[in-house]
């Protein structure tokens, strides 16, 4: 098996990178935050008298929950990222992906084995490949014909300890 792949990092490609994973990382805690908040929103409600240090919790706790449900973090990395010197930003990164390893070629040659990869997310129209918790490569599924997506995806799912799909 021998696929070849050249990925640009587009603003778009970028942006939605940054949007699945601040939603994956932070899914439990979201969920455990969201319940938290609501209890400090519907307590607001119900208190006899209000003092100073209730609006502000009420207003922090808005805050919160337009947060964690948004891409407000996202879109402020996004916008990080456009400001540095050395972006990411419009990359061309070339990947040639073997039977238990691929190749990475943005400027010099790099060799990762699957079995290295921390995990796998696939999309639609994408592949994030994790190389520990903080650092991931975008592979973009466009120019790669269904057959060959269809072997690398299976090719992620035997090799890699954590692949998920999300849509």
């Amino acid at each position: 098996m021998e696929i070849k792949n050249n990925t640009i990092y587009t603003n778009d490609l970028v942006k939605e990178f940054l949007r699945v994973y601040y939603f994956d990382k932070v899914k439990t805690i979201r969920i455990i935050m969201n319940i938290l908040i609501a209890v400090l929103v519907v307590r607001f409600f119900f208190l006899d008298n209000t003092t100073t240090i209730d609006i502000i919790t009420f207003i922090f706790s808005l805050f919160g929950i337009i947060e964690l449900n948004t891409n407000m973090l996202p879109y402020t990395n996004y916008k990080r990222l456009e400001k540095r010197k050395d972006s990411i930003l419009n990359t061309k990164i070339k990947y040639l992906f073997k039977e238990y390893n691929f190749m990475i070629d943005n400027g010099k040659e790099e060799y990762i084995n699957y079995k290295d990869l921390y995990k796998v997310i696939e999309r639609d129209n994408t592949y994030y490949l994790y190389i520990n918790k903080y650092k991931a490569f975008i592979v973009s599924k466009e120019g790669i014909s269904k057959n060959n997506i269809e072997k690398l995806s299976n090719n992620f799912k035997d090799k890699v300890s954590t692949y998920k799909y999300i849509k």
